[in-house]
């Protein structure tokens, strides 16, 4: 083989390899530190009553969050999880029908919204938030809880359920698998999809000391039998419908699992019937 054409090939190698390493390490930095979200919905705006609180968690960050007393006098609360990267604002408007029947809980995970933190995990270290969130509530005399939580909130609710006995139902919407698993689906490019999911991981590895592997939803619900109510787009283009079929033969064994599948809105989008189904389901089971 002709010495120039070897230096072409040695040139072009490490023109990928420079390109994956670069690419994969922005696209790390970028999912850890995305621009902060602060949304100007309150629970006033919706002339609800409410207090401001605060609260620690078990690695020290100070967490913001929003008890929003029910309508009547009741111990029965539904902690409410936001998705990536926006806010406790953001879910607000949506879910606010809640407060009919139950005190609502809800909170910035870490780095987001107005809560502390240098970044965010995508679900990994916020599971301890939704656990500081819970040990808060017991604080107040309330031992019992449901969970409502969208797309990263989603994850993390799912993957409390084992580490939370106080969780005694769970609402997941538009969740993913597992972090490995959407690592590979952030890349739609055929022959660097994989190579940049695994540096991505290796990153993740290397400065924050999260295994990708670890953190999978799937996993955490394979042998629960609480109530849970699996609701995801046959359109989401943000966490493909491929993630709600893992989680669903992972929840095949437990009776008490239900799912809604609906060909409806997208990712983050409110389909018919949505609030009547969510409804329903914490009456029949908090």
């Amino acid at each position: 083989m002709p010495a120039w054409v070897v230096a072409a090939i040695i040139r072009t190698t490490i023109i990928a390899l420079g390109f994956l390493f670069v690419a994969s390490l922005w696209g790390f930095y970028i999912s850890i530190r995305p621009p902060r979200i602060v949304s100007s919905v309150t629970p006033e705006n919706l002339q609800l009553d409410y207090e401001n609180v605060r609260f620690e968690t078990s690695d020290d960050l100070t967490l913001t969050g929003w008890f929003i007393p029910g309508a009547t006098a009741t111990k029965k609360t539904l902690i409410l999880l936001h998705g990536y990267p926006a806010d406790k604002g953001d879910i607000l408007p949506a879910l606010s029908f809640l407060q009919r029947d139950y005190n609502l809980f809800l909170f910035d995970f870490r780095y987001l919204g107005a809560s502390e933190g240098n970044y965010s995990t995508a679900g990994a270290n916020e599971v301890e938030d939704l656990l500081a969130a819970i040990q808060f509530l017991k604080s107040k005399g309330i031992r019992e809880v449901g969970v409502w939580g969208f797309s990263m909130g989603g994850a993390v609710a799912l993957m409390g359920i084992k580490k939370a006995p106080e969780i005694k139902a769970v609402v997941s919407e538009a969740s993913y698998a597992s972090l490995t698993h959407m690592a590979s689906e952030l890349f739609r490019i055929p022959v660097v999809r994989f190579p940049l999911a695994y540096l991505i991981g290796l990153w993740a590895k290397i400065f924050l000391g999260i295994d990708l592997r670890n953190i999978s939803p799937v996993e955490a619900v394979q042998n629960t039998t609480i109530p849970v109510l699996l609701i995801h787009s046959l359109t989401d283009e943000v966490i493909p419908f491929s993630n709600a079929r893992l989680l669903e033969k992972a929840l095949g064994d437990n009776p008490r699992a239900e799912f809604w599948f609906h060909a409806g809105p997208a990712h983050g989008e409110l389909a018919t019937e949505y609030q009547g189904r969510v409804a329903d389901f914490f009456q029949r089971h908090l």
